[in-house]
């Protein structure tokens, strides 16, 4: 018998799932909710990176390389009212609202990436393809040389103390290392939350939901772990910070010590947390117009002939009657004999530019340098120079401000012109200090007595106290008061004045120096910024 053949059964695989239903405006929106969030898990992870670095390696971070780059770039007095801006933290804030602005420009970042791959929605699988891979690197690879190229001054710092060369090229690394990261999240992270196509052969609905959520989770667990990472990385941060940033040097009972315990010398920093520097890596290179350059480990350049000197230190930014200046016996090697061994300057020489573990930089004139015996101490006191204060190596010129003395010194080069710095580029003073006076004792309500001691310092740099003379008069009459022998020429004079007063009431007591130059202190008053300090130190008493 004939029987009809029946085709055989073909079993097909499932058919591919419909578009997204909702037309373009829908897969437009959740591309974008996807970049964006994708955007921020990889910003939160690049920052964790970049805290990572800057701890453990003492690698700069982008936000400070930004910070330095903008501050260069401002006026003396924009700083200034900045600073007055963020008080009380002149220094975090702006960082964190920086950092914050970070964030948000990587989580915006997140669309642009999603521009330029064009993914279809819904996608296939949770790797990234070609087209990705290559946006994805190129993106960090662009965003890397931006930074580098518009950061290329303020790389050369490392805060564990790399010489410059490899400062440079350890940062730029690290800014390779953070942006790539942060490229390579975004793709995986944007490519894992977008909505897959279903209708995959041999598998279950519930089971690629099941898929579909497990990946998503791991995008959240990611970016949950990089907020509480970076959290912890900034209070590590915070735990470093320079708290001690503006400390001043106060008297005990109007007595000022002539040499300053370390403890309560006056310290000022740029930094938000300073170098830590390891001699391991440490080096002080001697480059520029010299007739032979070299480099010296720790262990070298303590062996050199060294002497001790007492200098005293004044912030520019002291004020008349101020407290942000203080003495200490500092050794180290001298700055001409240094030369004198790489076989002096070459006769193009106009500059000493000293740079610093944390890019700080200071030029001053050669002759200059030379004129005042510059020191470049590594001991304080008797003892290895704290890291506050400069360790390993910090700069000495005697008769200029602090900020022309710089700290955590890496590297001399001599050339043939001036080097900007961050002050010197705002505009401040970088010339030699201004003659001040200073009265101590008495203040404020003090007993009438037979003889009352007036007593203070004064102080004019390397040029030196010939004189003091105390008014007690607001300066109508005035009388030659008693100096006694300075510790070094770099240093302040200490001073004293018998006073007879006959009457009980107010007074103004005023003290002029006259330096060792013959230069009468000015009496013209002016503030601290941008050129110090200048005028007379008067003192209103009370005699009862």
């Amino acid at each position: 018998m004939k029987t009809d053949s029946q085709p055989p059964v073909v079993l097909d695989s499932p058919p591919p799932a419909p578009p997204l239903s909702g037309g373009w405006w829908k897969k437009w929106v959740l591309s974008t909710f996807f970049a964006l969030v994708a955007g921020l898990v990889a910003a939160l992870v690049s920052v964790a990176s970049m805290l990572t670095l800057r701890l453990v390696a003492g690698i700069p971070t982008p936000v400070e390389l930004f910070g330095d780059f903008i501050l260069k770039h401002l006026g003396v007095y924009t700083f200034v009212n900045m600073e007055i801006h963020f008080q009380p933290n002149p220094k975090l804030t702006p960082l964190g609202l920086t950092s914050l602005a970070m964030i948000a420009l990587g989580v915006v970042l997140g669309p642009l990436y999603a521009l330029l791959v064009r993914l279809s929605l819904p996608v296939t699988g949770q790797r990234p393809q070609r087209r990705e891979w290559w946006v994805m690197v190129s993106l960090g690879l662009v965003m890397a040389a931006f930074g580098t190229i518009l950061f290329w001054n303020e790389i050369r710092q490392n805060f564990l103390g790399l010489p410059i060369f490899w400062a440079s090229l350890v940062s730029a690394l690290g800014m390779l290392l953070d942006f790539v990261l942060y490229a390579l999240v975004l793709g995986w992270s944007y490519r894992i939350l977008l909505p897959k196509q279903t209708g995959e052969a041999g598998q279950e609905e519930t089971a690629r939901g099941r898929r579909q959520l497990l990946a998503r989770t791991s995008v959240a667990v990611l970016g949950v772990g990089a907020a509480a990472g970076t959290l912890g990385l900034v209070r590590g941060y915070l735990d470093r910070y320079s708290s001690y940033d503006g400390m001043e040097t106060w008297t005990i009972g109007g007595h000022t010590a002539p040499i300053t315990p370390i403890n309560e010398h006056y310290v000022v920093t740029q930094n938000p947390i300073d170098p830590t520097p390891s001699t391991g890596v440490w080096r002080l290179e001697v480059t520029g117009l010299v007739n032979s350059s070299g480099t010296y480990t720790y262990e070298e350049f303590t062996s050199l002939p060294s002497i001790s000197r007492a200098v005293t230190l004044e912030c520019i930014a002291n004020g008349i009657g101020g407290h942000l200046i203080s003495t200490a016996i500092w050794q180290g090697v001298t700055f001409r004999s240094l030369l004198e061994k790489h076989g002096g300057a070459q006769t193009s020489a106009k500059y000493v530019v000293f740079s610093s573990i944390d890019g700080y930089t200071v030029s001053q004139p050669l002759e200059e340098v030379l004129a005042v015996d510059t020191l470049l101490a590594f001991r304080m006191d008797g003892v290895e120079l704290p890291e506050r204060h400069g360790y390993p190596v910090r700069v000495l010129i005697p008769g200029h401000y602090g900020e022309e003395n710089p700290k955590w010194l890496t590297r001399i080069e001599l050339s043939e012109q001036f080097v900007g710095g961050l002050y010197s580029d705002q505009g401040w003073y970088n010339g030699q200090l201004h003659t001040i006076s200073r009265i101590d004792r008495p203040i404020g309500r003090t007993p009438l007595a037979t003889t009352v001691e007036v007593a203070g310092f004064s102080f004019a740099g390397s040029r030196g106290i010939e004189r003091v003379e105390v008014s007690t008069d607001d300066g109508v009459t005035w009388a030659d008061a008693q100096l006694t022998s300075p510790l070094s020429q770099d240093t302040w004079v200490f001073w004293s004045y018998e006073w007879h007063p006959t009457a009980r009431g107010a007074y103004t007591l005023v003290a002029r120096a006259t330096d060792g130059t013959g230069q009468v202190q000015t009496s013209q008053a002016q503030g601290t910024v941008p050129d110090g300090a200048t005028g007379y130190s008067k003192v209103p008493v009370t005699l009862a």
